[in-house]
Order: C-alpha cells, then structure tokens, then sequence
C-alpha cells in the first residue's frame, strides 16, 4: 500500500470497529464527510466494497471482515513499535474505562489519583455509562463489571467483590426492626433482574416501591432525604449519614475486569489496570 492507502486504512479499521460514521468521526477527530471520503477513497483504491451501507450503520462486507483481519494485526505493530522507539510517549496516551457508576464515584476516581501522581502524562477518559461495552470492538479499553459476559470476547479477572446492606433514615431503620411497613427504594424496571432488585421485591413485595431510579448515587440521595429503605453497596455508604442493617443471608456482586489481549500488553494501560487491581486488593477489604 502506498501512503494513501495507510492513511485510509485507518479510517477503515475505525469505522469496521464503531459500526457508525458519526462514531468514527468523533474517535478520529475529524468530520462526518472525512470518513465517508476516505472509505469511498480506499474502495476505489483496492477496487472492493468494504462496506454494506444501511439505515442503521456499516456492515463490513466479506472483503471487509478479511481486510480487518489482516490489517489490524499490523496497526497494534506499528503502534507497540512507535511506543518502544519513544519511551517518554509511553505514559503520553489516554486509558479508556468502562464502568457501572457507583463504582467511578465512590472508589476508582479516588483511588486512581496515586497513578496519576506518579504519571500525570497519563490521560483517564471514565465511561460510567449502564451500557455493556465492546471491548473487542475497542470502545474502551478496560472495563469493570459486576458480572461476566456471556461470550468470551476478552481477558477476565476477578477483581474483589462488593457487599450491600439495607439502609435508611433512623425512622425507616426502627420501623424495619419493629417489623413495620416500610417504603422501598430500588433501580427502575430496566434492572428488575438484578440481585438486589429482586431481594427486595421478595422481601417487601412491589407495593413497597417508592421510589425508583436508575443509579445508585440516586437511591442513595432518596434515602438520605427519607423516601424509604434502600440496599446499597457498602462502599457507596462511607461519608453518610443513613442508618444501615447486616443481612442475615449476605447479598454480594463480584467485580470484573475485563481487557483485550492488545490492551493488556500496552505500557500505560497495562499500568492502569495493575493500578486497579491494587486499589481493589487493598482498598475494598473494608467494604466487603
């Protein structure tokens, strides 16, 4: 291939892995029209259809499917190669993170700043988006879940796991102890099938509900301002004022940390993610 043909190539590669010319756009920092130039360029070039056009994306084309097979081998080459030839660019790059929440806000954002002391060249982008990520498709880089995918798309690691507890205002905590009716709190119908969701409609039945929401930082601000009882990550509890109960049958999520082979062996973010299995290792303990 010529310089045109690398150049493109990129572009290529992107767009296979985002599906979407507005999200390969956005990735490369450029226009929609400079995608679309540059893939109409490239199939001109190799005289091929890469790509199937359709309402709701771009859908590689067999031609396309082997192109990316045999050509995103060669970009993670040069990519390692640059990083060996430059060492101060190794720490110069950005590690993208997928997780739940609760999980930024209460404990990795804190936890992660002794990395950041140590190589402030080093760049966080924190997706704390509900969304399960593709980590094969490259939309981020590593991601922490609470339970693993059903297919064996990446590198899996058990990170620690997370305990809840049942909390509350003093007034919804004595009323549970007096076995009183009680209002619950809990995630939206969205997340019914989750353990804690399900714990506690078995518990206090669906008319107990009263208070629904999509997050935890939001539950948590609902019990805070007495709206009911909820059953929160321990973690997620540290700095409040709410009033907590054990559970005499322990509810507990394991965390994840699921990586690419390609991501795993990449200097910086190699270094992100033996941060976070530190952070998990000694920090979580506590709050398990």
């Amino acid at each position: 291939m010529n310089n045109s043909n690398w150049d493109d190539l990129k572009f290529f590669l992107v767009l296979y892995e985002t599906g979407k010319v507005s999200t390969a756009a956005h990735r490369l920092n450029v226009n929609y029209a400079t995608v679309s130039r540059r893939i109409d360029r490239l199939e001109d070039s190799l005289k091929v259809k890469l790509f199937n056009r359709t309402s709701d994306g771009f859908h590689a084309t067999l031609e396309g499917r082997q192109l990316y097979e045999r050509s995103v081998d060669l970009r993670d080459k040069i990519n390692s190669l640059s990083e060996s030839l430059s060492p101060e660019a190794k720490f110069n790059q950005h590690a993208k993170i997928s997780m739940v929440p609760f999980l930024a806000e209460y404990f990795v954002i804190e936890n992660l700043k002794k990395l950041h002391a140590q190589c402030p060249e080093l760049r966080f982008e924190i997706d704390t988006s509900s969304r399960n990520v593709n980590i094969a498709k490259q939309e981020a880089d590593i991601a922490l879940r609470l339970e693993l995918p059903e297919k064996g798309e990446s590198i899996c690691r058990k990170l620690g796991e997370v305990a809840f507890v049942l909390c509350g205002t003093e007034y919804w905590i004595e009323r549970l102890k007096n076995d009183e009716p009680v209002n619950v709190i809990t995630y939206t119908a969205a997340f019914s099938h989750l353990t804690e969701c399900k714990f506690l409609i078995e518990k206090f039945g669906t008319k107990a509900i009263k208070f629904q929401t999509d997050t935890i930082s939001a539950q948590k601000q609902a019990a805070e301002h007495g709206y009911g009882i909820a059953l929160l990550p321990k973690l997620s509890l540290r700095a409040s004022s709410l009033k907590t109960i054990e559970l005499e049958m322990p509810i507990t999520r394991d965390i994840w940390m699921l990586t690419s082979k390609k991501t795993s062996v990449s200097t910086p973010k190699k270094l992100v993610m033996e941060a976070l299995v530190k952070m998990f290792r000694d920090e979580l303990g506590s709050y398990a």
